[in-house]
Parts: structure tokens; sequence; C-alpha cells
């Protein structure tokens, strides 16, 4: 009898150990402790960089190829009040005829600027470098902007039009930084089933494309209901590394082979 009460006391001495959680160990608690819920952070989309252009080019352009003896135009922000100027190099085989025209102002305003207005021409087919710098001659530094374009001159027959088959307008900065944004206008008709497309470029390097970032076709605002007044072709680029990168576009129906309307020109990101 004296056995069975002490085994009595033993078992009720586990199981209130048990409860008290004095027995178990140090090592694990009777009660655990509770974890935190975790907040889950939902995925952000990515926030579009700024759109806004540094430049604008507009483009002008009338045949597939400039053929040798007519003329190509490059205009380009100039104010030589600075000290600064725009300098041609490596123009061999070329002829160049760089002209300055003011900005017309009010008041006779001093030091607003104006445009640098290359108009270029070859007196025999071939492709040829053209490289412009808008420096102080003074300096032995960087330029601040540059012109670097490769012209071609087919061999086809010259027309007697005194106007340049070609015509290329810088409006902003002529050499952004890389990642800046420069848009590119040309004027077109897509209701004639001709439209423009921009066309994989090389660049100078052959090594990187220009990145197009939107492609838009904006209708020329008109009174009434006139269809068929056509509109202007709007593309936004940039580079992701500075170089110097081709835009090229062609002026096509979608069913045909050959355009009939096509430019390039370069753009020198810094």
């Amino acid at each position: 009898m004296a056995r069975f009460g002490i085994a009595v006391f033993i078992l009720i001495a586990v199981v209130v150990c048990i409860f008290s959680a004095g027995c178990i160990g140090t090592d694990t608690p009777a009660t655990p402790t509770p974890t935190p819920p975790v907040t889950i952070v939902p995925t952000q989309e990515p926030t579009p960089g700024n759109m806004t252009p540094v430049t604008t080019i507009t483009v002008q352009k009338y045949g597939v190829a400039v053929p040798a003896g007519n003329t190509m135009q490059f205009t380009v922000p100039s104010n030589p009040t600075t000290g600064y100027q725009w300098l041609a190099d490596n123009v061999t085989g070329l002829v160049i005829n760089q002209t300055y025209q003011a900005t017309p102002v009010a008041d006779n305003i001093a030091g607003s600027g104006g445009n640098e207005i290359f108009t270029i021409t070859a007196e025999k087919a071939g492709t040829y470098l053209f490289i412009a710098n808008y420096q102080r001659p003074w300096e032995n530094k960087l330029a601040e902007a540059t012109l670097y374009q490769t012209l071609i001159f087919s061999n086809g027959t010259k027309t007697e039009t005194a106007d340049p088959l070609l015509s290329v307008t810088f409006d902003g900065i002529v050499s952004p930084a890389a990642g800046e944004v420069v848009k590119i206008t040309t004027e077109g008709n897509p209701t004639t089933g001709y439209e423009w497309t921009a066309v994989p470029g090389l660049s100078a390097t052959k090594s990187d494309n220009i990145v197009i970032l939107n492609s838009t076709y904006v209708p020329t605002p008109v009174a009434g209901p006139i269809v068929g007044s056509g509109g202007t072709y709007e593309w936004l680029v940039t580079a992701e590394k500075p170089g110097t990168y081709e835009f090229r576009a062609q002026y096509k129906r979608s069913w045909e082979d050959e355009p009939v309307g096509e430019f390039y020109f370069n753009i020198t990101f810094r």
C-alpha cells in the first residue's frame, strides 16, 4: 500500500511539472512565441524616365537618294557672341557653303544667337564623312557639340532645283547626353497608303543601335471634314551610352519592297 501511495505521488508530481514547463528543459518553451506576420510589399511598376526631349530634329525630304551635284542641308543652333563657332573638319571631296542666320529679335537685343547652316554637295558620287565641331577656337578642350554625318551621293540624275533634297534641322542640344531624349519629326500622309517607318540603323561603331522609345502620327488640324490633309510622324529616341548613332526611316507602302522616300542622319550622344 505504501508503494502505491508513492507511485501516485510521483505521477502527480510529473503532471504538475509538465504543466508548469519546469521539467521540459530550457531549449523548448511550453508555449511557443508567436511569429510576427510577414508584410508582402507588392512589386512596383517601373517609373518611366523623363520623356521630355532636349532636342527636336525636323527632317524634310524629297527623294530616296541625293544625286551628286544636288545639295543636303544641316541647320544647327549657334551663338557667335559667346565665342563659340562651328568649325567644319574632314570635308575632303565635299563642297560646303557655311552661313550664319541670326534669329530676328525686337529692340536690337544682342546675344540672342541664331543658326549655322551647312549646305553640302559633292561633284562625284560616293560616300563622304562630314564633321563639324562647336567650340571656341582658342580653347583646347572637348567641343560643346558635334555634327558627325555620313553622306551618300548617288549616280542618279541631277535635278534642276536649287533647293536641298534633304534638310535636317536641329533645335536644342545638338549633342545630348546618353539617356536624354531626342524628338525626330517629318511630314507624311498615310491616307495615300504610304507611311514613314523607322528601320534599323547602325551606330558609327556598328555595335549598338539607337533606342526608339515611342513612335506616333499626329494629323494636321484642319477646319471642317477635310480628309487626306496629312500630318507629322514623330519618334522619341535615345541612346543607352555615349556614341554616334544613325537614325534611318523609309516612306513606303507595307505591301511594297522599295521605298519612295528615305532619309538618314547621325546623332552624337555624349
